[in-house]
């Protein structure tokens, strides 16, 4: 048995080879030794009166504690769901749930009596041994059938840990891969009823793609126009939607808005119109399409709603793209591009995941825009990203324009690219190019504004969920 240690006196006596958060102090082991203490953390801490933080097998622990599931031993209540008794314990209730807390403190049962039945909707009533044995455990088991109703437990009970992953789990294999009606009926009418924002985005993620189906087909009608306006106000906040144009979607909202079996839609719920156009992204239309808009009866019935908008549109199209660059005004979500499918001047693009990028990897961004001449054509384009470094002896984040298959008629064209986050333009360069056969590239300088440490660093601001997001404006120079 080794010797022992002096704590009052700082005696070290015999000691083996010690070794702490990969430090190593050795010990003469024939004699006592008095030590002076260094100041770093670790010394200090062994020194204090709290001492270090030293943790067994958690993993363990839960295991020994999951026997207890269902137990009656030490059970000091029963739990009654669908006519099934579950031995439970108060303390493990209470410390997973705050509402069990309430539920089982002495305003709201009495404390004498030790059955304590729970109303369950039909659905959960199988799966609550599932979510009950979690408490015990921190473990379930999902599938495609059972998450719904273990997440409906798990919102009921405020049970955070296990809400959160019912959530990741249905986000991940369950909502990508269900019809989209499904999805609709079942995933979005739960996630927007409980205000759940990552599940009810992950819904619109799913439907995005098919969103010219869902507002132009007769199959979606009914789902369209019967949703509320908070819903409707999901999709049109999102950034990812696949459709024609802008101007689609405002005649979308219009049918929603004006149809016949919500009368109020269009009546005393101002204060809602107000909300919804504010997420129509005006700035996004073409000249024609927005006098198309201010044209409509609905437009001029609230021009105190709409001026504004029209006013803010017509003057980002007045400017050039050098000029829109520097105005703040043009950095919030009407601004950003969805994923259109016209034929336009401009693209999004997405680069996801980041993480997985390799360094100094290039990614290219094939699209195509209108072109001016005429009769028209389309101009093929190439913005090739280097998101982790141009090379090995340059670290910096660099993109370039490519313009394909040049002809004799050279293409002078100003450009805007930006970073954009979920809701704003976070950095925009711009520039001016006249593309021809033998200078068909432009350097963007968007390594002036981005740096790779930036986007590589834990939580970048410059990333959504590990995707990195432009978009590009092209313009003709006349």
């Amino acid at each position: 048995m080794a010797a022992g240690l002096n704590i009052a006196g700082l005696q070290l006596d015999t000691a083996p080879l010690a070794q702490h958060d990969g430090e190593q102090v050795s010990f003469n082991s024939r004699s006592q030794m008095s030590v002076s203490l260094p100041s770093s953390p670790t010394a200090l801490s062994l020194a204090s009166p709290e001492g270090i933080d030293c943790y067994g097998n958690e993993r363990q622990v839960l295991s020994d504690q999951a026997k207890f599931y269902n137990n009656t031993t030490l059970s000091d209540v029963t739990l009654v769901v669908g006519g099934n008794k579950f031995y439970a314990h108060k303390l493990i209730l209470v410390r997973s749930s705050d509402v069990f807390e309430r539920m089982l403190s002495e305003e709201w049962n009495d404390g004498s009596k030790k059955d304590l039945t729970l109303t369950e909707d039909s659905m959960c009533v199988n799966v609550f041994p599932r979510f009950l044995q979690f408490l015990y455990s921190c473990h379930v088991k999902l599938n495609i059938d059972n998450t719904l109703p273990v997440l409906i437990l798990a919102d009921k009970y405020n049970v955070t840990d296990l809400r959160n992953v019912c959530i990741s789990f249905a986000c991940s294999f369950i909502i990508p891969k269900l019809q989209l009606k499904d999805v609709f009926h079942v995933w979005f009418q739960y996630a927007t009823k409980c205000n759940n924002v990552r599940l009810t985005n992950s819904c619109i993620s799913a439907m995005a793609e098919k969103m010219d189906d869902i507002i132009g087909s007769v199959e979606w009608e009914d789902e369209w126009v019967g949703m509320d306006n908070q819903q409707l106000i999901e999709f049109l906040k999102c950034s990812e939607l696949c459709i024609k144009d802008e101007f689609q979607l405002w005649n979308a909202m219009l049918k929603w808005l004006l149809c016949p079996q919500f009368p109020s839609r269009a009546g005393e719920k101002i204060h809602e119109l107000t909300e919804i156009v504010e997420h129509i992204r005006f700035p996004m239309m073409t000249a024609e399409q927005l006098c198309a808009v201010e044209s409509t009866e609905v437009a001029q019935k609230y021009k105190d709603i709409f001026q504004k908008h029209f006013l803010q549109a017509y003057k980002y199209h007045a400017l050039p793209l050098t000029s829109r660059a520097t105005v703040k005004e043009f950095t919030g979500p009407c601004f950003l591009l969805r994923n259109y499918t016209d034929l336009r001047w401009d693209k999004r693009f997405v680069l996801q995941p980041f993480s997985a990028c390799p360094k100094c990897s290039e990614v290219s961004f094939r699209f195509s825009t209108r072109a001016s001449t005429f009769p028209q054509q389309t101009w093929d384009w190439d913005l090739k990203c280097h998101p982790k470094g141009f090379s090995s002896t340059s670290e910096e984040f660099r993109c370039i324009l490519y313009s394909n298959l040049i002809l004799d008629q050279p293409r002078p064209i100003e450009y805007l690219l930006s970073v954009v986050g979920k809701d704003e333009i976070l950095h925009s360069v711009s520039g001016r190019k006249n593309f021809s056969k033998t200078r068909y590239t432009a350097d963007t300088e968007m390594d002036k504004k981005v740096s790779v440490a930036e986007l590589c660093q834990p939580n970048s601001p410059l990333l959504v969920e590990d995707s990195l997001i432009l978009q590009i404006t092209l313009k003709p120079v006349e």
